[in-house]
């Protein structure tokens, strides 16, 4: 069985010989390919977006601060990114919509923004892949997510849905049709896996938005995927206790970068007690790869342990490694799991 096969096996809820053991391409560290038995994994996009109507600039205000402006018919708007050196990673410094009528002006561009499949990247990284590991096809954020996490921030977002909430529905419905024209390519795409970026965590995304926004939502994923044969593997990545119940009631298949204590709030065996038809695609938790390999090894068996003899249990890498430890860390779980 191929590292690609076994991956996609246990992602289906199956069992293979051993438990897989995944990472990002992306947070390979220098040596991590020569690891036996680690599979990767690669995201690739299945649309292409246009809106002919909108005019994108950008410009290095300092090194590490760019400044975004979107120029459209209906009204200009700016963003402030800025990106650190360590590992190249950006965070919005100043989101798009600042203030209530922004949002109408992010509405009609989603609204004029049409989408086209596109399946000629995920062809490509399946063939440079090969059998090595899987591609997940890509979709946007689920319509919540992407309006906080890219165009409001949270704060922002919980003033406006009570001073503004006629404005926040108009660019959430423009999201959600938006998404269903994504969630139609998909199905008709030749990805086995659809990756659900949406970045969960329930500190920010509670019991009442989950249930007012998410649920519905992922009842439509799964109607529009599933019959397709399309397995949708969704990013929970963050604190998922106080939602796990929400979590337990919708048809998804997998979650993907779940993260165990000690960095997130729910166990393995708690989770696999409250989820015991979906499979659970872990992040081995970030913190435990700076302890001596000693740590490593006891955690790596105590996961697995939780995990029980069930199918459908994977241990991945979905955040950044420190580069010093990386392989070290990577060699040590891989030597557990073998």
């Amino acid at each position: 069985m191929t590292l690609r096969e076994r991956v996609l096996t246990v992602v289906r809820g199956g069992r293979t010989e051993r438990v897989p053991f995944t990472c990002y391409l992306g947070l390979l560290p220098d040596g991590g390919s020569a690891i036996e038995d680690l599979a990767l994994v690669v995201s690739a996009p299945l649309a292409t977006a246009r809106t002919p109507e909108v005019e994108h600039s950008s410009t290095e205000l300092k090194p590490g601060l760019r400044e975004n402006r979107m120029d459209s018919p209906w009204g200009q708007l700016r963003q402030v990114v800025g990106t650190e050196v360590g590992y190249g990673s950006s965070w919005i410094r100043e989101h798009w919509i600042k203030r209530p009528q922004d949002y109408k002006i992010i509405e009609n561009v989603l609204r004029h923004t049409s989408l086209a499949s596109n399946p000629e990247p995920y062809r490509k990284a399946r063939e440079q892949l090969g059998d090595r590991g899987v591609v997940l096809g890509w979709m946007n954020r689920a319509p919540v997510q992407r309006l906080w996490i890219e165009y409001t921030g949270i704060e922002r977002l919980a003033f406006d849905l009570v001073d503004a909430p006629a404005a926040v529905e108009g660019v959430l419905d423009a999201l959600l049709q938006q998404s269903r024209q994504m969630m139609r390519i998909a199905a008709a795409s030749e990805a086995e896996l659809v990756w659900l970026p949406d970045n969960i965590t329930g500190d920010m995304t509670g019991p009442p938005m989950f249930d007012q926004y998410l649920t519905p939502y992922y009842r439509e994923v799964c109607d529009a995927l599933l019959p397709a044969g399309k397995t949708p593997v969704t990013h929970m990545d963050g604190m998922l206790g106080n939602i796990a119940g929400c979590i337990a009631q919708t048809d998804l298949p997998v979650i993907e970068a779940f993260t165990p204590p000690p960095d997130g709030n729910l166990s393995v065996e708690e989770a696999r007690e409250c989820w015991p038809a979906k499979s659970l695609w872990l992040n081995f938790p970030s913190s435990v790869h700076l302890a001596p390999r000693d740590e490593i090894t006891r955690v790596t068996e105590q996961l697995v342990g939780q995990a029980g003899a069930g199918e459908g249990f994977l241990i991945g890498v979905t955040e950044n490694m420190p580069a010093s430890v990386g392989t070290r860390s990577l060699e040590a779980i891989a030597e557990v799991l073998r």
